[in-house]
This record gives C-alpha cells, structure tokens and sequence, in this order.
C-alpha cells in the first residue's frame, strides 16, 4: 500500500480485522481519507466486490469521521443510505474522505463518496447518534 496510506494498526471493532486490513492518511487540508484494496475474498460470484463488504468499510469509514466530529466521544449508527454505482474488482484501491455535512446537539450526518481511479463506485449517506457512555458501577459488575 503507498499512496500515503497507513495501516490502521488497532481496528475499533475486531469485525474490522476480519474484513481488513484498512489504511488512513492524514489530508493536507484537515481530515482523514480511508482506503482497502480489494481481495478475492471480498468478491462475489461475479467476481466483483461483495455490496456488503463495501457496505461494512463504508460504515467503518464514516463512523471515524462522525467520531472525531463527536470529540471522541461514542457515536452509533442510526441509518445508512448506499448507492452502487460501479463495480470493484480484485486489486483496486478503494479510497474515501468522509465528511461532516452537518450536527446537531445529538445527530451527526455525515457522507462519503467512495472512488476507485477517480470514480465513484459508492455513495453513503449515514446518521449517527452521540452517545455518553455511562461509568460502570458496582452494581454493573
């Protein structure tokens, strides 16, 4: 993998690690890009990346940006809109730069174009819910 990209070396979510491996970069103008390179095992009997592999990654890729737009604090999905406009094949470079299109106190709505050479395969379109996690009490132990 070159591009910039780097491994993202402790996936979130161990599911992640299934399906990866999956690489960020840092943007020169603030914000993350996330890529996966598609292998055999992410295709379907067509031979083209399976729709719920790039459903996951999407889901994966713009819960990292609806994080950091949280402050780091938790954020789950609520909804997710996908639009299929173009196959992936074994070996192409999936890349997406997910962004905040808007906040409110407790929904962030975030979207991502998701592009192999420059055009694009994917649309997402998601909401996701601000979350405080509550300290654990005796009680819960």
């Amino acid at each position: 993998m070159t591009l910039g990209y780097r491994p993202i070396l402790n996936p979130v979510d161990p599911f992640e690690e299934v399906i990866g491996p999956f690489y960020e970069r840092q943007e020169a103008g603030g914000g993350m890009s996330y890529a996966f390179q598609v292998r055999e095992a992410h295709t379907n009997m067509a031979g083209i990346t399976h729709g719920g592999m790039l459903m996951s990654f999407a889901d994966t890729v713009v819960a990292q940006a609806a994080f950091a737009a949280n402050g780091g604090d938790h954020v789950v999905t609520l909804s997710m809109s996908t639009a299929f406009l173009a196959p992936a094949r074994t070996g192409d470079l999936v890349e997406c730069r997910p962004r905040l299109i808007r906040r409110t106190a407790e929904i962030l709505f975030v979207s991502g174009d998701f592009m192999v050479g420059g055009v694009t395969i994917l649309t997402a379109d998601s909401l996701w819910k601000t979350i405080r996690l509550r300290p654990k009490t005796a009680k819960d132990r």
